[in-house]
């Protein structure tokens, strides 16, 4: 009987150690969603307190695809332009990009590495590429295609 409890709290104080740990947090894959008409918008964020805000209206084969790294990132992407690319990268804290695209077959994308930039591009013209790349702190940089 006294070999039984033994048993018994061993086990007992074993699955209370191992509760006691902090399981290891697996990274999730991106969820991509599709709609009907081949638009798709793909967010992927990890961090804390990131926002993303992606808007495709009336699309055709078109991709705006966010993915942000690190603490309290803003992105707004609207994209109304067919076969078309918005891709916004941002890694580090407190970076913000605001892009709009209206232009069929272009690719309006933003990359930015560090605390605290802002990207604001706009995009009107059919057949264009615009690529800012930011590294660094405080940076600033705004592009309009027309």
């Amino acid at each position: 009987m006294n070999l039984l409890k033994i048993v018994a709290v061993s086990a007992l104080v074993i699955s209370g150690s191992a509760l006691a740990t902090t399981p290891t947090t697996p990274t999730s894959p991106p969820v991509f969603q599709t709609t009907n008409w081949n638009a798709e918008i793909q967010i992927y964020q990890s961090g804390n307190s990131n926002l993303a805000n992606a808007t495709q209206t009336g699309v055709y084969k078109s991709l705006t695809n966010v993915e942000q790294r690190g603490g309290f990132n803003k992105a707004f992407t609207n994209q109304t332009g067919d076969n078309s690319l918005v891709k916004v990268n941002q890694s580090g804290d407190w970076n913000l990009t605001n892009l709009t695209q209206t232009a069929n077959k272009s690719i309006l994308q933003v990359s930015q590495n560090g605390y605290g930039n802002n990207a604001q591009g706009n995009q009107s013209a059919n057949g264009s590429l615009a690529n800012i790349q930011q590294f660094g702190n405080g940076n600033q940089a705004f592009a309009a295609q027309h």
